[in-house]
Parts: structure tokens; sequence; C-alpha cells
């Protein structure tokens, strides 16, 4: 290869980049759209269509075909160019494709999330549209892939978390047309309430010595998102460095924030939830909302979040799921 395609190829500006790669694989940043019904076990038979992408780069006759879903995100080309399926597909000769789920990035089978339209988000709609996908695909590859694909080939389904479970269901619900699962780390227990989830957060930071102060933080944030003035809420956002939102998305940004450090690992070297929240809860000079607002910011700047991407976190708004 010459320097100058190689350089392009590494500026992500040429097409075709290995060696010996097929003129006719089309390429992976092309979305495509496949026909779903809004209902597949009711009365309301209107239609709607689900974004997917395929990477064909490394298929060969014989190969398996991968699917992969990245569940309550938003799809991009990074879940067919970038994730652990591609690095297999590499070695096994296997064709990528990755499709949105419904009520999720553009995949939308009512244009609004009121609750009448939700009564459409299930998981046995969810699971049925991937099998009506993999049916078409094994029936008419080439019309679904864009590429000479082997009605014959074996279905691996991929996902991690949320998705995850949903490559476990797919395997279970649908075992002659999915014969293989790759479920990491899957949620297959499910909880309505599963409190247990932040105890060892909470335990952490009591260990720490913040416990007490951090509880009396977040109760004067809900105080103020629940009854206080609209005076009062943009006051808060503003010294918690935040975007102005309505309070219930206010509250959503914050629990989504306080997710990254409360997930953070605590068998580090370097610890940090006590670098980035309980060393400012601990200094006596601080009130507990003062010490709160320099942790919600660190976590912030820990992250390299921007205004937008913060007003994306917080806006549940269509589409906006993917920050």
């Amino acid at each position: 290869m010459r320097v100058a395609t190689f350089l392009a190829c590494f500026a992500g500006a040429a097409v075709g980049c290995l060696d010996g790669r097929d003129a006719t694989i089309p390429a992976s940043a092309t979305p495509y759209w496949f026909p779903q019904p809004v209902d597949h076990f009711g009365s309301n038979n209107a239609t709607w269509q689900q974004q997917y992408f395929v990477n064909a780069t490394f298929y060969k006759p014989g190969g398996p075909i991968y699917v992969h879903t990245p569940g309550e995100q938003s799809l991009t080309t990074r879940f067919v160019d970038g994730t652990h399926p591609t690095d297999l597909a590499q070695t096994t000769n296997a064709l990528v494709v990755a499709i949105e789920h419904r009520f999720f990035g553009k995949s939308n089978p009512i244009p609004d999330l009121s609750g009448s339209s939700l009564q459409y988000l299930t998981i046995e709609n969810a699971l049925e549209d991937f099998a009506s996908f993999v049916r078409s695909a094994k029936s008419h590859p080439s019309d679904v892939f864009r590429t000479a694909v082997s009605k014959n080939a074996k279905v691996v389904f991929f996902g991690g978390s949320y998705s995850g479970n949903v490559a476990a269901w797919m395997r279970a619900k649908y075992p002659r047309l999915i014969q293989g699962a790759w479920a990491s780390s899957a949620m297959l227990y499910g909880r309505l309430d599963y409190y247990q989830f932040d105890q060892s957060f909470g335990q952490h930071l009591q260990a720490l010595g913040c416990a007490e102060k951090f509880s009396q933080a977040i109760e004067a944030v809900d105080d103020v998102l629940v009854s206080g003035s609209a005076a009062d809420v943009v006051a808060l956002q503003a010294k918690l460095g935040v975007p102005q939102l309505t309070p219930q998305d206010t509250a959503g940004l914050l629990s989504g924030l306080s997710t990254l450090y409360s997930m953070a690992p605590v068998t580090t070297a370097k610890d940090f939830v006590y670098d980035n929240v309980c060393s400012f809860f601990n200094n006596s000079s601080l009130a507990p909302i003062d010490a709160y607002a320099r942790a919600i910011k660190a976590v912030i700047s820990s992250d390299g979040m921007t205004e937008q991407s913060l007003r994306q976190m917080g806006d549940t708004s269509y589409g906006l799921d993917n920050y």
C-alpha cells in the first residue's frame, strides 16, 4: 500500500483501506432501513423504519452473521466498526450488522413518547423486530446486506448490559433462527426496586466519612427540584454548573452524573470517589450543598462533558439519548 493511501486510510478518508478488499462491499457508514410494524401482536399495522448498519469487510462465504444491538443507546457506526464483534469478525470471516432498538435513536415507531405510544415499547415487540429482520436477511440476504451472503450462514446475537439480555432472550426464544448468543454483563435477574445496587456505594461513602453530608446534600437538591420556585431551580442549576432544564430533566441529569462516580472502581490505588466526592464533603469549610456542587463539577470535568452533552444527557426528548 502506498504511503499516500495509508495516510488517507488512517484519516478515515478512503473507503477501501484493506488490501484485497472487495470493491462491492458496502461502506459501513451507510445507514439502511428495515420496515417493521408498530405492533407485531396487535391491531396497529402501521409501519416504521428501523435503522441498521452493515460491515461486510471481513465476510467470506461460510462465515457467520454477527447481529449486534446497542439496546437503549442510539445506533452509530461504532457498533459495526469498533466493538468486540468486529474484532471477532476479522478472525472468523463474519459479517457484522448492528440494529437499533425500537424507540431509541432514529428508530421511532411513534413520533412521541406519550404513555399511549410507549405501550408498543415491549420486550416482545423488540425481540420480534430483530427476529423479523433476521428472517428477511436469511431469505433475501443480498437485499438486506447489499452484498452476497450465504442463506445458510449461522447467526450469533451480541449485546452488553440490557442488550446482553436481548441477546440471551433471542437465543432462548428463537433457537432455530439464532444459533448462538454473546450476552456480556446481561442483567438476567431483574428487580423492580433494586436498592441493593447503590448499597456498595453508600458503604464506600461511609468508609470515607462523608455519607451523612452527602445524604444532606441530596435532600437539599430534592427539596428545590420538587417544591422550589422557578428562581430557586435556576439558582441551583447555576450553583451545580448544569444547563437550565426542567426540574424533572435536571433530576435525570444529576442521576446520570452520579452514576459516573457511583460505579467507579473502588479497589484501585487512586480512589476516584475520594478524590472527586468525599474530599469536598470532608472539607469542614464547605456546606453539604456546596460540596455536592464541587463533586458534580469534578465529574463533569473528568469526563470531558460539554454543555451540549449535558443537555442531551438530561433531555428526554426523542432521539437525544446518545451523549
